[in-house]
């Protein structure tokens, strides 16, 4: 083995430590990967260092089409759901089935999958939990029944088109750059129906006696995230030293540590704005631990009225309103606190009472915790600042909201313009890397969704991790390393046959995709099984289609994929949870895979 061979096996060993210990972000772990390509650390006959890449080689992953691809199709999932082109197609559909839990089950299975084919698996996920748990609430369902289906929905639905998720991408740009054509449009698509064919008659007779049912009445937010804070009145005395300041100035929340979501003045619900002076007879309303609130009493002569705890009754006789918020992947939320972000300061009619991550509370101050994809905030406030962080970028407000006004014509609009990317990939008259840019780029001039939208839609985290990444499997490829990995695997299986060394293939990368972040496994593998197939005299577009489908298998833990992660806590999940349903589908999706896609495309190179 090589030296270069070595250096690139030390640094995907600590990538992938990163990668699943979360101990940088993704995006950082990648990063470093490539700058480790162009470093010059090896010695050369004449004395100076040399690298694994050029620089120019290196840095070219930023300047590939697939990068380009990834990001128009963040910008059109963007415009499907400014449009209302989402609930257009399968809004309806849902309620439909709503008539029985397991019919309800199984639509969220085919449709959500039909739906997540051409929109990116975690803006799917984004998207239709909200319908789902309206759903559960307008019908009784337990959203544990549920919500486990949905990720899982999303991630089989990945696997149907070349745009269903990046890793997608990334793997038919490989096979572009080596034979000089990629995966077509639909190549997925035969394989991507038998594995959901099979998942839907797995659930319907077995699986969904293996999903929990943890709520049987309505647990109350409050409970459930264990608040022991307090919503109290207090009124404004002539003698408080208060009298004459606005909000602002104050500083409640720095001095006594309570936060004021409401100021009563005669029959009148005020904000409480930064610049409201408040005046003798004002009623506050505040909400903060025993201690706190005592101690504001005692010091600004303040008078208690009423006092009651944070519960959806108290909130209601105050005219507030208790919701639960999910941070998005990619999110600017992701490894920041809120007290850094200044959401006290720009949010004051906003509380965050607590943080669920996990499942569990999270202890301490809320604001000042660094938060995580799929943390779960809980909020009260007005209702006008409620829907004022519903359009905020990186925050999932976990109730039904009617979609934008845009009229049907722009809905109608998205959804030809996806029709444009299936027709022009699979009938050839475009390639994708151009079908999929012109669509997102008509999406723009038809006003369907703003430049602004656009930016906001694309996930700049998952585009550095595609850009970085993508040099990794260059430098495996040009420094042999790939070809000696091929060879000996070949060499290992060929008395057990092609297909023995294609199922091996597929086992691993079903394996890696639970505990690595799929585009980094796609980078990983896709020169691994080129060259696989090439030692084996197999046919690489068979292998490396087989990994896409098998990479999107991530089903068997809340980390392996930001779509698992994000319903753990609003269906209470447990990590049990994703073991008992996700170990049998994962297991199926590859069996499934192995058998069926040598009846589409012919294993053996010919």
């Amino acid at each position: 083995m090589t030296p270069e061979s070595l250096y690139l096996g030390l640094l995907l060993a600590g990538a992938l430590i990163a990668f699943y210990t979360e101990w940088m972000r993704p995006d950082v772990t990648a990063f470093l990967v490539m700058i480790g390509l162009i470093v010059p650390w090896q010695p050369t006959a004449t004395g100076e260092l040399k690298a694994v890449l050029s620089l120019e080689r290196g840095l070219s992953g930023f300047g590939s089409p697939a990068v380009i691809m990834v990001a128009s199709m963040f910008a059109l999932s963007g415009a499907m759901v400014h449009t209302g082109a989402a609930q257009l197609i399968g809004g309806s559909i849902l309620r439909a089935g709503a008539r029985s839990e397991l019919r309800l089950q199984l639509t969220i299975l085919v449709v959500v999958s039909l739906f997540s084919g051409f929109i990116n698996d975690t803006t799917t996920v984004l998207l239709w939990m909200p319908l789902v748990l309206a759903v559960c609430r307008d019908h009784g369902y337990a959203p544990s029944r549920l919500l486990l289906l949905l990720a899982y929905a999303s991630l089989l639905g990945g696997q149907w088109t070349l745009i269903g998720t990046r890793s997608n991408i990334v793997i038919s740009d490989y096979l572009r750059v080596r034979s000089g054509q990629g995966l077509g449009f639909f190549s997925f698509t035969p394989t991507a129906a038998c594995v959901l064919l099979v998942a839907v008659a797995f659930f319907a007779i077995a699986g969904r006696k293996l999903l929990p049912r943890r709520v049987t009445r309505a647990i109350p937010l409050s409970e459930r995230y264990e608040v022991t804070e307090y919503l109290t009145e207090v009124l404004a005395t002539p003698q408080s030293d208060l009298i004459g300041g606005n909000l602002g100035e104050l500083g409640l929340e720095e001095r006594f540590g309570v936060k004021v979501l409401q100021v009563i003045r005669g029959e009148e619900h005020l904000p409480p704005s930064s610049w409201l002076r408040l005046s003798s007879g004002d009623v506050l309303v505040v909400q903060g631990r025993v201690t706190q609130i005592t101690d504001l009493l005692e010091r600004s002569a303040l008078r208690i009225i009423k006092e009651l705890m944070v519960g959806e009754r108290a909130l209601r006789s105050v005219d507030l309103r208790m919701v639960e918020a999910v941070v998005a992947p990619g999110s600017p939320y992701e490894a920041q606190t809120l007290d850094e972000l200044k959401f006290p300061v720009r949010h004051r009619g906003l509380s965050v009472l607590a943080i669920n991550r996990h499942g569990r509370p999270l202890t301490g101050r809320p604001t000042a915790h660094r938060m995580r994809a799929g943390d779960s905030l809980l909020l009260i406030g007005h209702a006008s600042e409620l829907d004022s962080l519903g359009v905020e970028r990186g925050l999932l407000l976990l109730e039904s909201r009617p979609f934008p006004p845009l009229g049907r014509a722009k809905a109608y609009v998205v959804i030809a313009l996806m029709l444009f990317i299936a027709l022009a990939s699979s009938l050839r008259l475009l390639h994708p890397a151009l079908a999929i840019p012109v669509a997102a780029l008509l999406a723009v001039l038809f006003r369907c969704v703003s430049m602004r939208q656009v930016y906001a839609s694309i996930d700049l985290q998952a585009l550095v991790v595609v850009g970085s990444l993508i040099p990794f499997g260059y430098a495996l490829e040009e420094t042999g390393t790939a070809h000696l990995l091929g060879d000996l695997v070949a060499t290992t299986l060929a008395p057990f046959g092609l297909h023995a060394v294609f199922a091996a293939l597929l086992l691993a990368s079903v394996l890696l995709t639970q505990v690595i972040e799929n585009t980094a496994v796609a980078v990983i593998l896709a020169p691994l099984a080129h060259a696989l197939a090439v030692s084996a005299g197999g046919n690489p577009k068979a292998f490396l289609l087989g990994v896409a489908i098998c990479i999107s298998a991530a089903f068997t833990t809340p980390v392996a994929h930001e779509s698992t992660i994000l319903v753990m806590v609003p269906g209470q999940y447990r990590f049990a949870d994703y073991l008992r349903l996700g170990v049998p589908l994962a297991a199926l999706t590859w069996l499934v895979t192995t058998v069926t896609v040598p009846l589409f495309f012919p294993l053996r190179a010919g």
